[in-house]
């Protein structure tokens, strides 16, 4: 579930807490905002509605690409020369 506190929103993630920060106003009237994911950084316009919406399914696709990699040192193709 996400947590929203003011020009904060916070959700957790498997991976850790995402968390995005207001940054101002874009000239369309669209909130501009910093979503930090544990995995790397982006910006997103849009209400806190939208970005915590954006951040659930970033979160989920990122599972989701996470689920289908080997991890490493286990798993995977084993390469012989």
């Amino acid at each position: 579930m996400a947590e929203a506190a003011g020009d904060v929103v916070r959700l957790p993630t498997p991976r850790g807490d995402a968390e995005a920060r207001r940054m101002g106003q874009a000239e369309a009237g669209q909130s501009r905002w910093c979503v930090r994911h544990p995995w790397g950084t982006e910006t997103f316009y849009g209400t806190a509605e939208q970005v915590t919406a954006h951040m659930r399914k970033r979160a989920a696709a990122h599972e989701v690409a996470e689920a289908g990699r080997p991890t490493s040192g286990t798993g995977g193709s084993v390469w012989r020369a």
